[in-house]
């Protein structure tokens, strides 16, 4: 997970920007320790988390997004932030705590890729979690970001968000 535009916010205002990113991280950490995950490394503005299945890496990220929707929509919210997830499945090691490999570099590259409030999902996750949830998937086709390349779909969390693809392979809002 990651924040969409934090520099931005912390030019305009760091202390706003700073308690309004610990609101957010106690939201994510409630979904956490729910759905089981663990954040095994963070860089400023993200957190990057394992959980013991993909349906519980998805319902958190869910449950994350939808919270932070309504935290935004307060009219006592005075630093709306918005955060883009990427989530995989695929083999790691560990060294220290950290995790590293593909599965971790695929699953920054999905987040990169995300939509403001959005989810977007590995093919390895959807095939786990599309027969065990009620969630509705966009279909995003391959897509590759610096050296990988991966099959991809968003979840949909609002329907005014479903992006289309044209034959460029880029993303677009439809």
């Amino acid at each position: 997970a990651d924040v969409v535009g934090y520099s931005k916010h912390m030019e305009i205002d760091e202390n706003a920007t700073l308690k309004a990113y610990v609101e957010c991280e106690k939201l994510l950490e409630h979904w956490l320790k729910k759905f089981k995950g663990s954040i095994f490394n963070t860089a400023g503005d993200s957190a990057l988390a394992e959980f013991p299945s993909a349906v519980a890496a998805v319902e958190c990220g869910v449950a994350f997004q939808n919270d932070i929707k309504k935290r935004n929509e307060s009219d006592k919210t005075e630093v709306k932030l918005e955060f883009r997830i990427g989530i995989n499945m695929g083999d790691v090691l560990r060294k220290k705590g950290n995790l590293f490999g593909d599965g971790v570099n695929i699953a920054a590259r999905l987040e990169a890729i995300a939509q403001p409030n959005g989810i977007s999902i590995s093919k390895s996750v959807y095939d786990l979690v599309v027969p065990k949830t009620k969630l509705t998937f966009n279909d995003l086709g391959v897509q590759k970001v610096k050296q990988n390349e991966f099959h991809a779909f968003d979840i949909i969390l609002d329907p005014n968000h479903k992006r289309v693809i044209n034959k460029g392979s880029k993303l677009y809002l439809s």
